[in-house]
């Protein structure tokens, strides 16, 4: 089973999810309207993205494509590609495969904080993490500052 869910809540506490084919949710009316009546409703807290590094889908999408053809994963497959080639032109040779979903989970939380209200995204903690299946551990993702959505070379 490939780990591509949204967590809410704490890892230690009841915990909701939401799936979705590589973290690929989109953020529509209805999904946003759901969220935000569990949050309320539950009192939740925090939210944490999250995806495992052996995921088969970003592992497609940075490798050979085969489920390009899979309807409504045009975008995100463009968005892995454009982060992977920012990558290779900054020279991060330490775990490409690491950045490129940190920079896709950020994406994803920023897209979340927008589409909530201001009173609910400032009772959250929202977060990225990544599970490794060989060391069975979660890990947290890089920042923002880090995962770069354009490089400018002076």
């Amino acid at each position: 089973m490939v780990l591509n869910l949204l967590s809410i809540n704490t890892f230690r506490q009841e915990n909701y999810y939401y799936s979705s084919l590589g973290n690929s949710i989109v953020f529509d009316k209805y999904i946003v309207e759901q969220l935000k009546k569990l949050i309320c409703t539950k009192n939740i807290g925090e939210i944490a993205f999250v995806l495992s590094s052996d995921n088969r889908i970003i592992l497609d999408a940075l490798g050979k494509q085969d489920f390009l053809d899979v309807t409504d994963l045009n975008k995100f497959y463009n968005q892995i590609t454009r982060q992977r080639g920012y990558s290779e032109m900054s020279w991060q040779t330490w775990n490409r495969q690491f950045s490129v979903i940190s920079y896709y989970l950020n994406q994803k939380i920023k897209e979340l904080e927008r589409v909530l209200s201001d009173s609910i995204s400032d009772q959250l903690n929202i977060s990225g993490k990544v599970y490794n299946r060989r060391e069975n551990r979660f890990n947290e993702i890089h920042s923002d500052l880090i995962c770069m959505e354009h490089l400018s070379l002076n």
